[in-house]
């Protein structure tokens, strides 16, 4: 629900105020300029808090401890999933994962050319690997493109579903 309230001083419209207010717990969003695409945002994000947390880790099977795919994405690449200590490693591990797999290569900034039997080539990790094939912004963690996917103009343009997700009606 979208509260306006506007006066006029003076002959000239001007917005006192604009909020949303989240239907399942009342939170107000606002924004001092009343930004309504901002607003709108902040309530898309604030709204993770109310999913259920059904998601398992990939890679440690740590069960329904996510709200989403990025979030067990975000759990590994920290560094934090015990399957994968250490943020540098899980960095590694993730970038070499993609970057072996012909469906994820897509997201790679770079793609790493094919090795003999068609698998990528790896080694270090570039500092922005990952990069928006809509936009063409570049991301340190698969995580960060899988987040602005989701939240950002780069969703309604993909004209599909974000990387790892499921629209909630």
């Amino acid at each position: 629900k979208m509260a306006h309230y506007t006066v006029r001083v003076g002959g000239i419209r001007v917005v006192q105020g604009t909020a949303i207010y989240c239907t399942e717990c009342d939170k107000k969003f606002d924004h001092p300029n009343g930004n309504e695409k901002h607003i709108q945002n902040m309530l898309k994000q604030h709204m993770q808090v109310h999913m259920p947390r059904t998601v398992a880790c990939p890679i440690c099977g740590e069960q329904n401890m996510f709200r989403s795919t990025t979030n067990a994405v975000q759990h590994v690449e920290s560094g934090a999933c015990p399957g994968c200590k250490g943020e540098g490693n899980a960095r590694q591990q993730v970038y070499d994962f993609i970057s072996n797999k012909k469906e994820s290569r897509g997201l790679l900034a770079n793609p790493p050319a094919l090795e003999w039997g068609g698998a990528g080539g790896t080694g270090a990790v570039p500092d922005l690997p990952y990069k928006c094939q809509q936009c063409g912004k570049m991301f340190r963690q698969v995580s960060a493109l899988m987040q602005h996917q989701q939240y950002s103009r780069c969703s309604s343009v993909l004209g599909k579903q974000a990387i790892g997700y499921t629209r909630r009606n």
